[in-house]
């Protein structure tokens, strides 16, 4: 229930963004607390950077949500 957008953004918002991070299928939810060396923020992990980390790996590790490769692949 967390509201979402997807639209470009500058360099300037990025720098004033309270909190920032990254999130791929590999590499789950990555922190930013800079931007050209610019600090993010107090420069520290935010609150929901942590919280959506510990979501993702719980739900990496939960069988009901995730498929192992050996699981898919023909033999």
């Amino acid at each position: 229930n967390i509201p979402i957008s997807k639209k470009p953004i500058s360099i300037e918002q990025l720098k004033n963004a309270k909190e920032l991070f990254a999130t791929s299928t590999a590499g789950g939810i990555m922190p930013i607390t800079k931007v050209n060396g610019a600090l993010i923020a107090d420069g520290k992990v935010g609150i929901n950077s942590r919280k959506f980390h510990k979501i993702y790996w719980e739900k990496h590790k939960d069988p009901g949500w995730s498929v192992s490769i050996d699981e898919i692949l023909i033999k």
